[in-house]
């Protein structure tokens, strides 16, 4: 009688969790390096939004020969307050608001927030328009409404920032504060 071996195809179960565990080190060691990535690409977008908002702000003051400002009466000196970017200001810059801005040119463009996120949610019937960061918040700017060449700088006091404007977000901490101390503000300057 001749015994015959069957050879099994596949693998054995010390063989899959071999694998498995072998993947499982691999994720945890991948996971913190992405979101770090992720955390750095939100950064670095929103500093190329305050970077455009700032612009904007330049684009505007060639056309119309004066700085945007909110509702009322136009600021005749740098404010100690930034305007938020939930303020009329930003229907003016998104060329929704019709008396400032009465060519209604769209000096800033960005994508459409999802939900209060990353982006600009605009009610053109209201004429509003509201500019989100990343992480929700809204963004800061400062105007050089009294025309000296300058804004004072938001984190370090009695420094100055040269051009018509200056924009920040308190970055994925939710703290502003000094650029040394906090280095994750994007900013325009």
């Amino acid at each position: 009688m001749k015994l015959t071996h069957q050879k099994h195809k596949g693998f054995t179960l010390v063989e899959l969790l071999v694998v498995v565990a072998i993947i499982a080190v691999l994720a945890a060691i991948a996971t913190p390096v992405t979101l770090k990535a992720i955390a750095k690409a939100k950064i670095t977008k929103s500093k190329a939004v305050c970077a455009a908002l700032a612009g904007s702000v330049d684009k505007f003051e060639t056309e119309y020969n004066y700085l945007p400002f909110g509702e009322g009466e136009p600021p005749t000196q740098d404010n100690d307050a930034p305007i938020r970017s939930d303020d009329h200001l930003m229907a003016v810059l998104a060329g929704v608001e019709e008396d400032l801005n009465f060519k209604q040119i769209r000096f800033f463009e960005t994508a459409e927030a999802s939900g209060n996120k990353d982006g600009m949610v605009i009610d053109k019937s209201a004429q509003i328009a509201t500019l989100y960061d990343p992480w929700g918040e809204l963004y800061y700017i400062f105007m050089d409404y009294d025309l000296d060449g300058g804004v004072d700088h938001p984190f370090d006091e009695g420094a100055t920032i040269s051009g018509n404007s200056a924009v920040f977000s308190i970055g994925p901490d939710g703290k502003s504060g000094s650029l040394k101390t906090n280095r994750d503000n994007p900013t325009s300057f």
